[in-house]
């Protein structure tokens, strides 16, 4: 099969395209024959060796998330089909050979075929194509958890939104526009991504580049800050996103696209009382937290349109493909299809 391999960390040129025997799955494992896969900044850090999970050695074939088709089932996944069901809306559907299936994985997703534990993969609704399943499968998980869970964002709240025009910020837009009534203020880097959030139903967008956003922040809230920032971004962000916020205000961090960056809890902190949570979805994912995610999930899948893959790249351009999320280019979801 063709694949793309990680031989050393370092820049896009470092992933070249190989061939690659077609692996057997575990026991507890599916063989998908993959369609597309998405290019994710996750994949982006680990390619540069600074993500947080690296793997344990190389070479490696990168890649978390995948749709496709079952290819094979494993044996004891065979023998105990009746267990391995997969909830959707009230319809319980085994996983079995020829269903079409969205995954995720540590690493093999760069590839015709991938293998994936059961526990992790999930059927595709009938009316959802490929494609739109990608964008919902790991995102909104982590869209609602960053809105509910841990933002307990309330109707009327208003929201200043990293990294708005991004997989997980396009979704909490469509959460707090088409589930509540918030006002959503979009961060972004260029016209062209601000363009998609207003399209997206974002209230307000601004261009850090172009002004300072604390200060803009303000005017349109008459001075008194947002309810609560979502902040995927850290770096330079952390020293502004206080002032931006209002007293007695949420802050939620769950990410570091632009470095890890410090906080300093006296300055503004402090005196503003705010409420700081920083989370990342493995520590709930053995938890009831995490299964309302995925129930939530399969809901909107059902019941709202969907968004699809925006920009697509050829197996064979994967480099193309990091550099563009190294540029800070996309907008959506980005994949390679096989």
């Amino acid at each position: 099969m063709r694949a793309v391999q990680l031989d050393a960390y370092g820049p896009a040129e470092n992933l070249r395209i190989v061939e690659a025997p077609i692996p057997e799955p575990a026991k507890d494992e599916v063989l998908i024959k993959v369609e597309a896969a998405s290019v994710i900044f996750a994949d982006s850090l680990m390619r540069r060796g600074t993500y947080l999970n690296l793997p344990p050695s190389l070479p490696v074939i990168p890649g978390r998330e995948v749709v496709g088709v079952v290819e094979k089932v494993g044996s004891r996944a065979k023998s105990t089909g009746s267990d391995l069901a997969d909830r959707v809306g009230d319809d319980v559907t085994h996983i079995k050979e020829g269903s079409r299936v969205m995954a995720i994985m540590n690493s093999g997703g760069y590839a015709e075929y991938a293998t994936a534990s059961m526990n992790e993969v999930i059927c595709i609704p009938d009316n959802v194509s490929s494609m739109q399943a990608l964008v919902y499968r790991v995102n909104m998980r982590i869209a609602y958890l960053a809105y509910h869970v841990f933002g307990r964002i309330k109707p009327r709240d208003t929201i200043l939104l990293h990294a708005p025009a991004g997989g997980i910020g396009a979704l909490i837009t469509q959460i707090a526009k088409r589930r509540a009534d918030n006002v959503v203020i979009a961060l972004s880097s260029s016209s062209e991504k601000l363009d998609f959030c207003r399209d997206n139903g974002a209230d307000y967008g601004i261009n850090y580049n172009e002004c300072d956003y604390v200060e803009e922040v303000l005017r349109i809230t008459g001075g008194r800050g947002v309810d609560v920032s979502l902040n995927s971004v850290a770096g330079p962000t952390l020293k502004k996103d206080p002032l931006a916020i209002r007293a007695l205000g949420r802050w939620v961090i769950y990410g570091h696209a632009a470095g890890m960056g410090l906080i300093d809890p006296y300055e503004v902190i402090l005196p503003k009382s705010l409420n700081i949570q920083v989370f990342s979805v493995y520590t709930v994912k053995e938890r009831d937290e995490y299964r309302k995610a995925t129930d939530f999930m399969l809901n909107w899948l059902h019941t709202e349109k969907l968004m699809s893959v925006s920009k697509t790249f050829a197996l064979e351009e994967v480099r193309s493909a990091h550099r563009w999320i190294d540029e800070q280019r996309s907008i959506g979801k980005v994949a390679l299809v096989m």
